[in-house]
C-alpha cells in the first residue's frame, strides 16, 4: 500500500447521500450534547462558566464545516477517475473547482472544532490543579497547552503546503496530481498530532487521581472516566488506513472526520453531563421551607445573647455550594475541588449569610431570637460581638382586641369614646363675718397680725401641721 494512489474512479452522487445525511445527524446531535451542557449549567447555577463558553465557541467551526461538507458532496472534488471515454462538461468542472476548494478549508474547520473540544478538557484540568494547590502540575499543564498550540499548527500547515502551485488545490483539468487532490500529508498529520493530544489529556490528570484521598473504588472510576478519550485515539487511528485502502474517497474520508468530531464531543462533555445526571457537583443552593442549615463556622454566639449565623437560602442568592463526596465530577470556578480530602468551596454573594443555632434537642429554639437578659446587656453585647455581618431580630407581638356586642353577641372593635369637658377652675372664696375661706390671701394677713396682750402668732408651719 502506497500512499499517493490513483484517484478513484467516478461514484454516483446517490452513494453519497448516507454519508450527507450521517454527517448532520452526527452534528446536530453534537449540537444536542453540547446544549445539554450549557442548558444545565445555567439552571444549577444562573450562568455559565469559562469552559462552558468555549464549547459553545466550537459550534461556530462545526456547522461551518457541515456547509462545506454539503456542497462538497453534492458537487463532487477533483479526486475522481473518469472512465474511459468520459469527459467533464464545463458546469460539471465549474462546480468539482468549487468542491475542491471547500474541501480544503473544511480540512482547516475540521481540526479547529476538534482542538476546542480539547481546550475545554484542558480548562477544566487547569482549574483542578490550582484546587490541589501543587506547582508541578502547573509545568505539565503548561506542557499540555504549548502541545495544543504546536500540534494545530503543524496541522495547519500540511493542509496549505503539500501541493504546489497553490491554486492547483481546485484544478480539476489537467489533472493536478495525488499531492494536489489527495492530501494524504493532512491525513497523516493530523491523525499523529490527535493521537498525541488525545493521550496527553487521558494521562494528565491520573496521577492528581491517584494521589487523591478518595476510596479506591472511586479512583478506578475516575480513571475510567478519564480514559473515555483512548476511544478518540482507537478512531483516529481506525480512520487512516480506512481511507488509504479507498484511495482518499471524500465520501469515506468525511464519514470518518464527522465520527471522530462526535466521538470528540462526547468526552469533552461526559464528565459535566454525567454530573447533572447524578445531580452532583457545584449547583445553586435552592430555598426550601423548612430546612434548618445547622452553622459549623466555630463562631461563639453567646455574646450575642444566643444568637448564631445563619446561611440564608433565599433564591435571590448566588450561592455555589460542592459537595465533599463529588471530587471528579466537577469543579467550581474559582478552582474549588469537592471531596479529595480538600475543604469545600462555598461562594455566597451576600452579606447577610444567617441560620438559627439548633436547640439541644435539635431544633431551633425560638428563645435564640430574643437575646437574654436586660435591654441593656443585650444591646452592648451586640455592639461589641465579633460577629462580622450579624444583624439582630427582635421578634414582635401584634395584639387585636375584639369586644362582643352584649345585646348581638357579635364580634366589633372597641370604638373610642368622646372625651369629657374639663372641671371649672377653683373660687376662692372671701372672707366673711363669722369666718375666713380657705386659701385666701386675707386669711394669711390676718394670721399674721400681732395678739393683743403681746404674744406672738404662731408660725404657718405649726398651723400646717
Amino acid at each position: 500500500m502506497t500512499l499517493y494512489t490513483p484517484a478513484p474512479l467516478l461514484r454516483p452522487f446517490g452513494e453519497d447521500k448516507p454519508t450527507l445525511l450521517v454527517s448532520w445527524w452526527i452534528t446536530i446531535f453534537a449540537t444536542i450534547i453540547i446544549a445539554l451542557r450549557l442548558a444545565g449549567r445555567y439552571v444549577r447555577v444562573e450562568k455559565l462558566w469559562a469552559e462552558d463558553k468555549v464549547a459553545a465557541c466550537s459550534l461556530i467551526p462545526l456547522y461551518m464545516r457541515m456547509a462545506c461538507v454539503h456542497v462538497v458532496l453534492l458537487y463532487g472534488t477533483n479526486n475522481v477517475q473518469l472512465p474511459r471515454g468520459l469527459q467533464f462538461t464545463r458546469e460539471e468542472i465549474h462546480r468539482r473547482s468549487i468542491g475542491s476548494g471547500l474541501v480544503l478549508f473544511s480540512r482547516i474547520l475540521y481540526p479547529a472544532t476538534l482542538w476546542i473540544l480539547k481546550y475545554v478538557s484542558l480548562h477544566f484540568f487547569s482549574r483542578l490543579i490550582k484546587a490541589t494547590g501543587k506547582r508541578r502540575y502547573y509545568y505539565t499543564l503548561m506542557f499540555v497547552r504549548v502541545s495544543l498550540g504546536i500540534t494545530f499548527l503543524a496541522v495547519i500547515i500540511s493542509n496549505l503546503a503539500e501541493c504546489r502551485p497553490f491554486h492547483a488545490y481546485w484544478q480539476v483539468t489537467p489533472d493536478p496530481g495525488p499531492q494536489c487532490r489527495q492530501g494524504v500529508a493532512s491525513l497523516l498529520t493530523m491523525a499523529v498530532c490527535n493521537t498525541f493530544t488525545d493521550l496527553l489529556l487521558v494521562v494528565f490528570p491520573v496521577p492528581i487521581i491517584l494521589s487523591s484521598k478518595i476510596k479506591t473504588s472511586r479512583k478506578a472510576f475516575l480513571v475510567l472516566l478519564f480514559s473515555l478519550g483512548l476511544s478518540a485515539v482507537i478512531v483516529s487511528s481506525y480512520r487512516v488506513p480506512k481511507v488509504l485502502d479507498e484511495n482518499g474517497y471524500q465520501g469515506t474520508r468525511t464519514t470518518w472526520a464527522s465520527i471522530e468530531i462526535l466521538v470528540g464531543t462526547i468526552v469533552a462533555n461526559t464528565q459535566v453531563l454525567g454530573s447533572f445526571i447524578r445531580d452532583t457537583g457545584v449547583k445553586k443552593a435552592r430555598f426550601r421551607p423548612g430546612y434548618e442549615h445547622n452553622s459549623h463556622s466555630g463562631t461563639n454566639s453567646k455574646g450575642a445573647g444566643g444568637l448564631s449565623s445563619f446561611q440564608n437560602n433565599n433564591t435571590n442568592n448566588m450561592t455555589l455550594m460542592s459537595h465533599k463526596d463529588n471530587w471528579g465530577d466537577e469543579v467550581d470556578e474559582r478552582g474549588g475541588v469537592t471531596g479529595m480530602g480538600m475543604s469545600t468551596t462555598i461562594k455566597a454573594q451576600s452579606s447577610m449569610d444567617t441560620d438559627f443555632s439548633k436547640s439541644p434537642s435539635g431544633r431551633a429554639s425560638e428563645d435564640s431570637l430574643i437575646p437574654k437578659g436586660s435591654h441593656h446587656h443585650s444591646s452592648n453585647s451586640l455592639s461589641q460581638s465579633n460577629l462580622s455581618g450579624v444583624t439582630a431580630v427582635v421578634r414582635t407581638t401584634r395584639i387585636e382586641v375584639t369586644v362582643e356586642d352584649a345585646d348581638t353577641g357579635s364580634g366589633r372593635q372597641m370604638t373610642p369614646t368622646p372625651p369629657k369637658p374639663p372641671k371649672p377652675p377653683m373660687q376662692v372664696r372671701s372672707a366673711s363675718v363669722r369666718g375666713t375661706g380657705r386659701g385666701s390671701t386675707k386669711v394669711l394677713q390676718q394670721v399674721d397680725a400681732p395678739l393683743p396682750g403681746g404674744l406672738s402668732p404662731p408660725s404657718r408651719g405649726g398651723l400646717n401641721s
